[in-house]
């Protein structure tokens, strides 16, 4: 093999694999490093891999891929690393061309938004306007401009219309005629004017003779455009005629509208008169005083009755206490009548009290003439048995300060109950005054956490309480706490409300 072959063989070799890597490598040269970005569109139509991405004009990146996932169209991009493509981004499709062709642009996204890494999704995909949407718009008031020119043609086909427009036109034609002839009067009108102007002038320069002609001449003159004027206003005198007998015509409504007025004043006027004479049912009404009286009484009587019946609230309870010591509960039924006025309240109820053991131990010493001493005891026991018991009680109130009295659990008894801030108050109960260890005393407390017996809301019924049962001991002193609901029941009111309370 000579020399010149081997140089020539090298350098076609050379040349092809020169060629074959700039191939190869052609789509990322100059591209730098990217990082990958998808985003899923319901058309794809005139998208084609390579493409540019761009933004604001400016290539960003390459679509790299068009894939059909589920039945929407994923595309890759491929975005240089140094643009920054947030999660609030916007990739829109615009068709460029009338072949179909169509580009990517993107949105970079809000500084608020967060960063997509390699592998992220835009959510937010836009198709713009395409040309075929353009050329279907086109199409369409096409379509209109032809169904426009359709009806007018058919409406100057109707002999109706051709012959309005024809008076139209013959109505402009004379109206331009009069103007015409108008204006020319008035222009031979002004070259008289001017022509007068002229000559007196003329006059005045020459000599005082002249003068006088000129002054003759313009008098003249003036008489003809006077005259001119005269019957200019004569042709013209149908239209003020007509507005004439415009304000005619509306002089005599108004007469016809004055006429009534004074119609309804005189009406108005006799009915005073009769009212005044005490004649008819009104007249006698506000004339006699009886019958005023009567009817007065009446409304007081049923104004009184109403607020009786309706102004009569019903509230029912429960409450229930739990007594440590003994583990029994003390149950309470409780249904309130509340008058129109607040300062009082009636109440009355049942309780259940539980079996309650009192005990006793005395103890007895004796001493024997020897020194000794003997003692001996025995124990007395006191059942309280568990029955119903009734509670009846009048309430008055003032402020924060209730006193109550009335029966409690059977036996005559008073209360008092206290309340030093919202929602809290503080009671005392003393009753069984014929017990014979003394009187039955009670004390507790009790809680209204965000209490309304008005409410529709049964949470808002809820109250707590608690204190100390019997603190004399009389029979067993002990310690209680119990919740309880009160509630304003609208049927009860009715029917309760006939009950004469006052």
């Amino acid at each position: 093999m000579s020399r010149y072959l081997k140089i020539g063989l090298f350098v076609t070799i050379t040349g092809i694999a020169s060629v074959l890597y700039l191939m190869q490598t052609s789509e990322s040269f100059g591209a730098g490093s990217t990082y990958t970005i998808h985003a899923y569109i319901d058309d794809a139509t005139g998208l084609l891999e390579d493409s540019n991405v761009k933004l604001a004009g400016v290539t960003v990146g390459r679509l790299s891929g068009i894939d059909l996932e589920g039945d929407r169209a994923r595309l890759t991009l491929e975005i240089f690393e140094d643009v920054e493509i947030r999660d609030d981004a916007v990739i829109a499709k615009a068709t460029e061309s009338m072949l179909g062709t169509a580009s990517v642009t993107i949105d970079p996204g809000s500084p608020r938004g967060a960063l997509l890494s390699d592998g992220g999704v835009v959510t937010t995909v836009v198709q713009q306007a395409s040309v075929s949407d353009a050329i279907a718009s086109a199409e369409d008031l096409a379509t209109g401009a032809a169904a426009l020119v359709e009806e007018i043609n058919r409406v100057l086909l109707d002999d109706g219309t051709i012959e309005a427009i024809r008076e139209i036109v013959n109505v402009a034609r004379d109206t331009a005629t009069s103007t015409s002839l108008l204006l020319e009067q008035n222009l031979l009108l002004a070259r008289a004017a001017m022509e007068s102007v002229d000559r007196v002038t003329t006059r005045f320069d020459e000599a005082s003779v002249g003068q006088l002609e000129s002054v003759q001449a313009i008098l003249e003159n003036t008489v003809s455009l006077t005259e001119r004027l005269d019957r200019l206003v004569a042709e013209n005198s149908g239209g003020i005629g007509e507005g004439i007998d415009e304000v005619r015509t509306s002089l005599a409504s108004l007469q016809v509208a004055i006429d009534a007025t004074r119609a309804s004043a005189e009406d108005i006027q006799r009915l005073t008169g009769y009212v005044e004479e005490g004649s008819g049912n009104l007249g006698r009404l506000i004339q006699e005083e009886d019958l005023y009286e009567n009817v007065l009484s009446v409304t007081e009587k049923a104004e009184s009755f109403i607020d009786s019946t309706i102004g009569l609230g019903v509230q029912v309870g429960f409450r229930s206490e739990y007594l440590i010591q003994q583990a029994a509960t003390k149950d309470n039924f409780v249904l309130r009548l509340t008058p129109r006025t607040p300062d009082k309240y009636y109440e009355l109820g049942v309780v259940n009290t539980p079996n309650w053991l009192a005990k006793t131990t005395i103890t007895e010493r004796t001493v024997s003439g020897t020194g000794v001493t003997a003692e001996s005891s025995k124990t007395t026991e006191t059942v309280r048995s568990d029955d119903l018991r009734l509670n009846l009680q009048l309430a008055r109130v003032w402020g924060p300060l209730t006193l109550r009295a009335g029966v409690m659990e059977s036996t005559a008894g008073v209360g008092l109950d206290l309340a030093p801030i919202d929602r809290v108050s503080v009671s005392a109960e003393a009753f069984d005054f014929g017990a014979d260890n003394g009187v039955y005393l009670r004390g507790y407390g009790t809680l209204f956490p965000f209490f309304d017996p008005d409410s529709n809301n049964p949470a808002e019924w809820l109250y707590f309480s608690g204190g100390v049962d019997d603190i004399l001991g009389v029979y067993s002193r002990d310690y209680f706490f119990g919740a309880g609901v009160r509630f304003t029941d609208e049927d009860l009111r009715g029917i309760i409300g006939f009950v004469p309370i006052r």
